[in-house]
């Protein structure tokens, strides 16, 4: 069993002796302080954090053209502060370690996840504690804090570490995003989506990954300002993304996204345009198209970005089936864009039967698709059980490829395949 707070408390002893050593050295006055540089890689490793420092006197030495104060400026990144420590490569460290890589790997994915979300809780509470020990030392600014710096967690994670006060005071940038954000918010829906639209090429205040994430959950009042932008804008990539995402399946939107698909001189925009009417399922349309539009988007419901759609995606092989069958000179192109998609299949229950299905398919791409698919030890145990049966049979597919994919999925289930069984 993991000691969380004993963690907690080693992370905080550790730290807390390192920033008493730098300011006992009488350096200027530290505006932060952070833990950082947890590597984390799901089933195979979660290291504890780093520690780091740094005074506004070293910001401006160190980075004496800097005026960005944003959250991902130098100024609170730790990895380009002055002070540095490995405060965790103590002896102290080895066995809640050891603790932390057995508990974190011993039942997959889930497990793994729940203790990499413990961990963050686990430094968050160690920074804050560490912010509220120094808050009143003389070595420190008045709005001094202590953060967990991820850029998996980015803003979020920070301020689980301060003060409302603390943050407004450090971190203007954000504030004013939050507030524009806010009134934006009171807004009726057709204005709220006007703004969103017009800030897609932005990269500052509020950003165009922040636009298409509200436009793809609330975006149908901007479908005529997608369109638009589509039709004439020098970068209509992300219009047609999100036309598809949201699910925009109405007449207008199927037709642009048809001519420009045909028509527009850019390949990356001919691209998104065949994915994102793949997105909206106009397969008969697609199925008569040049190859390059036919299989990008008969492929496109593979893709890492499907996962961002209004709704989930389900796995379904019957269009790609389609296409290999009434267009087999497409096949090595249906290959290589599967290929490409493997390392973003993140197989679910409902996902399992077709996946299954597939294996038993005449093409080789939808098998080689399929065996990856059921490479997932996050399944539920009798999911996890059925995959790793089918695994098995796969090791004797004709496919030489799909025998090695098979093999590679076994070698990775087979750990978890005695827990499943007790689970049932």
């Amino acid at each position: 069993m993991m000691n969380w707070k004993a963690l907690e408390l080693a992370l905080f002893d550790a730290a807390r002796q390192a920033l008493q050593t730098l300011l006992d050295e009488g350096c200027s006055p530290l505006y932060a302080a952070a833990f950082h540089a947890s590597y984390r890689e799901e089933g195979a490793v979660l290291s504890l954090p780093s520690f780091a420092a740094n005074s506004l006197q070293a910001l401006s030495e160190d980075y004496p053209d800097e005026e960005d104060e944003s959250f991902s400026s130098v100024k609170w990144n730790p990895a380009d502060w002055r002070w540095d420590w490995e405060i965790c490569a103590g002896e102290s460290f080895t066995r809640l370690d050891d603790e932390l890589q057995a508990h974190a790997n011993r039942l997959g994915p889930r497990q793994w996840q729940a203790a990499e979300q413990r961990l963050l809780v686990t430094a968050s509470r160690a920074a804050r504690a560490l912010g509220r020990h120094f808050a009143q030392h003389p070595g420190v600014t008045p709005g001094f804090v202590v953060i967990f710096h991820d850029f998996a967690g980015y803003m979020a994670l920070a301020k689980r570490s301060m003060t409302r006060q603390q943050f407004e005071e450090n971190f203007p940038v954000e504030l004013a995003i939050e507030n524009t954000q806010r009134a934006v918010a009171a807004l009726p829906l057709a204005e709220q989506a006007a703004f969103y639209a017009s800030r897609l090429h932005c990269s500052d205040g509020i950003s165009g990954e922040d636009a298409e994430r509200w436009l793809i959950a609330n975006g149908r009042p901007a479908q005529a300002a997608l369109i638009e932008q589509l039709n004439g804008h020098k970068e209509p990539t992300a219009a047609a993304r999100i036309l598809g995402l949201a699910g925009m399946a109405d007449e207008p939107v199927i037709q642009a996204l048809r001519r420009q698909a045909i028509e527009a001189c850019e390949q990356p925009t001919r691209n998104w345009c065949a994915k994102a009417l793949g997105y909206l399922e106009d397969f008969d349309w697609l199925m008569q198209q040049a190859f390059d539009v036919a299989v990008a988007g008969i492929c496109a419901n593979f893709d890492g970005f499907r996962w961002r759609s209004v709704e989930p995606p389900v796995l379904d092989y019957t269009p790609v089936e389609r296409l290999l069958d009434q267009r087999p000179e497409l096949a090595a192109a249906v290959e290589e864009a599967l290929v490409d998609v493997y390392g973003q299949i993140d197989t679910t229950t409902a996902d399992v039967n077709e996946a299954l299905r597939g294996l038993a398919s005449p093409h080789v791409a939808i098998r080689r698709h399929a065996v990856s698919g059921l490479n997932n030890r996050g399944l539920l145990p009798d999911d996890a059980l059925r995959a790793i049966e089918a695994l098995r049979l796969a090791t004797q597919d004709a496919d030489e490829q799909v025998r090695h994919l098979a093999g590679l999925g076994l070698e990775a289930m087979q750990p978890f395949a005695a827990f499943h069984q007790g689970s049932l």
